[in-house]
């Protein structure tokens, strides 16, 4: 969170902190970028309810409710991939969504996935997945995930880090996905999600 404001102190004229749509809109409006502060791995907040008071006050607008690791909230893609939200994980996105908070199911077991699609009262976003149906990895999005996160007026971020995009390492192969997601109706929900930060391993052509 500090390194968070203190980069919004160094780029004023760049950035915007956005906690709202409309904030975003009037990002837009400025030439801004909309800033919008998630956290990825609730683990982070130790996965306490209360917590949560602390990230929504901080601006926080989407969470992770796993990152690569098993916590007491559900299984991750990497960590008990088959376990799906415990009763402490289903109050936690309860609580996140009186908030005002998205749940992010980029990390997520599958079962977690279908757990929060099921429950949520709105939007759910993949801020960093890609098409399963093109990279059989558990990290990326079935077909019918896609479109439950489609049907919720959600989002999904294509991933750039290339284990999860297949293929010849070519950019080629990530403009793929993209085409395989708005053939299924995505046009309103497929963007760019990058994790630029997390990985060092991209298709050729980006550096």
């Amino acid at each position: 969170h500090e390194t968070f404001l203190l980069l919004l102190e160094r780029c004023p004229g760049q950035l915007r902190h956005c906690r709202t749509a409309p904030d975003v809109e009037q990002a837009w409006a400025e030439g801004k970028t909309a800033a919008i502060l998630s956290v990825e791995g609730a683990e982070m907040l130790e996965c306490d309810i209360r917590k949560l008071d602390i990230a929504a006050d901080w601006g926080a607008r989407a969470l992770n409710l796993t990152w690569n690791f098993a916590n007491p909230l559900s299984g991750s893609s990497a960590e008990r991939p088959e376990q799906g939200l415990t009763a402490h994980g289903r109050d936690f996105l309860r609580a996140m969504e009186e908030r005002g908070i998205l749940p992010d199911v980029s990390h997520l077991s599958d079962p977690g996935t279908w757990d929060v699609l099921r429950m949520a009262r709105g939007p759910v976003i993949a801020s960093h997945s890609n098409a399963r149906a093109l990279c059989p990895h558990r990290r990326n999005l079935t077909d019918d995930q896609f479109r439950a996160i489609r049907d919720t007026g959600g989002f999904v971020g294509l991933n750039a880090y290339l284990p999860f995009v297949g293929g010849g390492g070519e950019l080629e192969d990530l403009a793929r996905h993209l085409e395989h997601f708005l053939s299924l109706g995505g046009e309103k929900t497929v963007g760019l999600g990058g994790d630029w930060d997390g990985c060092g391993a991209f298709p050729r052509g980006i550096t």
